[in-house]
């Protein structure tokens, strides 16, 4: 054979091996890329995927030197397998691109930032599949460390499927609500059923000690913005009512009150609410108004239980008589009302608002105490918040030897009231900030030379949940 025909024969076997590198690097850079253009916030990721690209193309590139080996001729069985266990993952990933991705664009969350560092992870492992080596024995070294790396991402996708779901009922119960208040307000009948079985949803998670979330809507959405508060007032109530005898074994009517007890606010214009300054005399009429509309309302809808909108229509009533709308004053307030004024207050503080930004849950509670000290509020009603302590169940904290934490559990009666900055934790980094190998459980009453420093903004949380603890995501 002549030296040209030699060349050309060389020349024909590595355009043929290049070929089919490209071909697998193709198939696996279209699969990855398919999630990351349906991904619609986030475009952070296709940039990556355009540096990956680069990189790609430079080891590509390298098929035509010396080395000339790059790029498998055929993989092997197991290889195949990895791959096509990537792509169903990634089909996975793809179906809750959505469902991750905040209605309202706003800070990101720790199940978006969960999402975008695992479809980082499986776009390098498919990408992986195509730089593999012809020689079985390297392919088979490869799968190995592939087959670990997407264990992990289908470990993540079951968190990320576990707190979408509870997205998705979280976004279920607020959507409920607000067409329940929406419906009253305009006068219509409503189907008490879903009313009651919302407010049972809402005992048993109390009981089941989920952690306690605090909602908030801008007020230009007026009927998620009142249904955000009265679903965080309830939530409240739900946690604390155990504490007081007299109203404990009404407990469902008790959140009945907190679901319903601000459905007067849909009268207030949007604008008003939105208004980042003082209120004039007029609109200060105007938001007053909502507890004696809201009261009418609920008379209507539950005339068998009079108490409850005899409540709504005094939960901004103080103790002190400073209150609206008819400045009753201490013994003249029954228990719901009071107890109704407490969790109003803290769940309030808790969220922000045009004029102010949320207040820490230990300064809300600090707050509202010191108001019950001040005479406005009740002082027993307010001391039953301490059982929510200063760091409710599912608050992320930092702890003064430098330790990270998740409360996992607060005083569970008013005889542990004592040390509300002292909660259970479970520890998930030591002091120098390394995660541990499993979470190690902190009683901090009983653990004199550790104390919480600070709660983990959300950001820092989102954050540090997504890159380090997926599994507390969910």
């Amino acid at each position: 054979m002549s030296e040209t025909r030699v060349l050309l024969s060389k020349i024909s076997a590595l355009r043929q091996r290049l070929e089919q590198a490209q071909g697998l690097v193709n198939e696996a850079r279209s699969a990855a890329t398919a999630i990351l253009s349906e991904s619609g916030n986030l475009h952070e990721v296709v940039k990556a995927a355009g540096d990956h690209d680069l990189v790609m193309d430079t080891a590509l590139a390298s098929v035509a030197g010396p080395a000339g080996t790059r790029g498998p001729r055929q993989l092997s069985s197991r290889a195949r397998r990895v791959l096509e266990r990537g792509k169903e993952l990634l089909d996975q990933l793809r179906g809750l691109a959505e469902q991750v991705t905040p209605e309202d664009n706003s800070q990101s969350s720790p199940f978006q930032l969960l999402y975008r560092d695992t479809v980082w992870m499986i776009d390098t492992a498919l990408r992986t599949v195509a730089l593999m080596p012809d020689a079985i024995s390297g392919q088979m070294q490869l799968c190995k460390g592939l087959e670990v790396t997407l264990d992990e991402v289908a470990s993540r996708l079951r968190t990320l499927l576990s707190g979408t779901q509870k997205q998705q009922r979280e976004r279920r119960l607020l959507e409920h609500l607000a067409a329940i208040l929406f419906t009253l307000d305009a006068g219509q009948p409503i189907e008490l059923t879903g009313l009651h079985k919302l407010a049972d949803e809402l005992l048993v998670e109390a009981r089941s000690c989920e952690p306690l979330r605090f909602l908030d809507a801008p007020p230009s959405d007026l009927p998620r913005f009142v249904a955000s508060h009265s679903l965080t007032v309830a939530r409240v109530l739900a946690r604390v009512v155990r504490q007081d005898p007299e109203l404990r074994g009404k407990a469902h009517d008790v959140i009945l009150a907190g679901l319903l007890h601000d459905v007067g606010m849909l009268g207030v214009p949007a604008e008003v609410l939105q208004n980042s300054g003082p209120l004039d005399s007029e609109f200060r009429r105007l938001v007053e108004a909502h507890t004696i509309v809201g009261a009418q309302l609920i008379a209507g809808l539950l005339p068998e239980s009079p108490w409850i909108a005899d409540a709504i229509a005094g939960h901004h009533e103080r103790l002190d008589g400073t209150g609206y709308p008819d400045g009753h004053r201490g013994e003249a307030l029954r228990p719901l009302t009071k107890l109704l004024a407490v969790c109003d207050v803290y769940a309030a503080m808790c969220c922000p608002r045009p004029h102010r930004p949320a207040r820490a849950t230990r300064t809300a509670l600090a707050d509202t105490l010191l108001l019950a000290d001040q005479g406005q509020l009740d002082k027993t009603c307010a001391e039953y918040l301490l059982t929510l302590s200063f760091y409710p169940v599912g608050s992320m904290v930092e702890l003064a030897h430098g330790q990270i934490g998740v409360v996992v559990a607060t005083p569970s009666s008013r005889s542990d009231l004592s040390n509300p900055a002292r909660p259970v934790v479970a520890l998930l980094t030591d002091a120098k900030g390394q995660p541990l190998a499993r979470p190690r459980h902190l009683d901090l009453s009983e653990a004199e030379d550790h104390s919480i420093v600070r709660p983990l903004s959300a950001a820092e949380r989102a954050d540090l949940v997504a890159r380090r603890f997926p599994q507390w995501a969910a």
